[in-house]
């Protein structure tokens, strides 16, 4: 028995021993995986992009500073870099196939811009020189403009059983300067809904790739030029129907303090205390008020930068609207070059493909995740200014900038109402 198991445990032995020597053999097979040194050039495309989305970049416009990243697609590793004064980053990577994105903002004749964009399944596999990388494009992405008035705060989920009538959005001066909300436009873009199984719209060729969004309703506030300034810190509040709602569903709030009301004319939901804000263009119009969806609509704040007076008769000329082909219905058509700001909201962070924003304008969305729960999203602080009042995240992404909170709140963190608020 016992030299039988000396035996034994000699065959085991000398097994195990030639598994060990077999792993090592194998383990000097495999073949070392050497990085490889990767240069990545970002460049900017300005003015109209036509349908499919290719055009030649604007050399003159700088990218120098912004973030790149790279993302291996296997193992999920992230890479980044920073554009130099060619506009070119400069990495070591595994070869792979990548997703990369660029975040970041840049100065360019004197005003600010975002950079958001990426492209997916970039195969990388050798090195690739700076002076390769500088003979290329690169990924070219849009630029927008960094605009100190923002959406701080959206409201629109409504609260159980079904009470909707309270939905509230708050606009601020995230800025550094008084601004002027004479004239700005505030609008609610189509389409009202996007689900996994809607189709989005299909525009005209002519229309392009990604230089307009399309509203639904467009809602402006009065003035004529500098009647109502908003400084920094300060923000104001625009409301569906402005009253103490509570009155009607205890599990509301209070909403009644609104700056302006959008009354589209029932006469037993008009709040006298709060001053209408005028509508200036209604796809369709709903009498009994203005409802946008439970589930989320996508929002942008704009106005023309080039001189060109937005009003009643600008929308009346059909140049200013637009179909989706082959259907009747006209959209108020929006340069995207005029939004200030623009907020995305899902039902659901999984379809994304339906966003109604282009992603330069935002690169992202954000969600509460139900309806009729009383949840609101609301922007993230990132600092204080020396009066207490908040410095909100801003970087054209809502996913990154938004965060969902349990119930909505009027000038949440500090936020002042301007001197001329009622």
């Amino acid at each position: 028995m016992k030299n039988y198991l000396k035996i034994a445990f000699s065959i085991s032995s000398a097994a195990a021993l030639c598994s060990c020597v077999g792993m090592m053999d194998d383990a000097q097979n495999v073949p070392v995986i050497e990085p490889i040194t990767v240069s990545y050039k970002v460049s900017a495309a300005t003015g109209f992009i036509p349908k499919g989305g290719i055009v030649d970049p604007d050399p003159s416009f700088s990218t120098q500073g912004v973030t790149v990243s790279f993302l291996e697609s296997a193992t999920g590793a992230v890479t980044t870099g920073v554009t130099d004064a060619d506009c070119v980053a400069t990495v070591e990577l595994i070869p792979g196939d990548y997703t990369i994105s660029v975040t970041g903002k840049v100065e360019n004749d004197g005003t600010e811009y975002y950079l958001n964009g990426s492209i997916n399944s970039v195969s990388l596999v050798k090195d690739i020189s700076k002076q390769e990388a500088m003979a290329s494009s690169g990924l070219v992405v849009r630029p927008a403009k960094v605009g100190s008035l923002c959406i701080s705060e959206i409201y629109y989920c409504g609260i159980a059983p079904y009470y909707f009538r309270d939905q509230t959005y708050q606009i601020y001066n995230n800025g550094n300067q008084v601004e002027y909300l004479d004239g700005l436009c505030f609008a609610q873009l189509h389409p009202n809904i996007a689900s996994a199984t809607s189709v989005p719209p299909v525009w005209p060729d002519e229309e392009g790739e990604n230089n307009y969004v399309y509203g639904l309703m467009v809602w402006q506030f009065p003035g004529s030029g500098q009647e109502y300034p908003l400084q920094p810190g300060e923000s104001v509040v625009v409301v569906q129907e402005a009253r103490d709602h509570r009155e009607n569903n205890p599990a509301s709030f209070d909403n009644s303090m609104a700056d302006w009301e959008c009354w589209t004319g029932n006469v037993q939901r008009d709040n006298p205390d709060v001053e209408n804000m005028p509508l200036l263009y209604a796809q369709s119009l709903n009498k009994l008020q203005w409802l946008t969806s439970v589930f989320g609509a996508a929002f942008c704040i704009y106005r023309a930068d080039d001189g060109t007076v937005l009003d009643e008769a600008y929308y009346k000329d059909k140049n200013n609207t637009q179909t989706e082909v082959n259907k009747s219905s006209r959209y108020a058509r929006i340069p995207a070059s005029y939004i200030l700001d623009g907020v995305e909201l899902m039902p659901n962070m999984d379809i994304l493909d339906k966003k109604r924003i282009p992603g330069f304008v935002d690169a992202g969305a954000a969600s509460v995740g139900d309806t009729y729960c009383g949840k609101v999203v609301a922007r993230k602080v990132v600092g204080t200014r020396p009066d207490g009042t908040p410095i909100f995240s801003d970087t054209n992404n809502s996913t990154d900038d938004f965060e969902v909170l349990d119930s909505p709140m009027i000038r949440r963190y500090g936020q002042k109402a301007p001197a001329w608020s009622k």
